[in-house]
């Protein structure tokens, strides 16, 4: 799962309202975050402004950062 689709869910946000966010469908949003479209980078200032949140905390893949890191 994508690191924002849990940051959504733990706010208890639907995809509905992300969506609104960055001026696009639920469908299209869907896309996004199950990664089948990329968010482009304005789309993922729009929700890190949003939340006051930086981009890395909503986007970033913890897990696949500790790979990174032991590599």
């Amino acid at each position: 799962m994508l690191n924002i689709k849990r940051f959504r869910k733990k706010l208890g946000l639907k995809q509905e309202d992300f969506a609104a966010i960055i001026g696009t469908s639920k469908v299209n949003y869907s896309k996004k975050e199950n990664g089948r479209i990329k968010f482009s980078l304005e789309e993922a200032h729009k929700i890190a402004n949003h939340f006051n949140k930086p981009i890395e905390f909503i986007f970033y893949n913890n897990e696949v950062s500790k790979m990174e890191t032991n590599v």
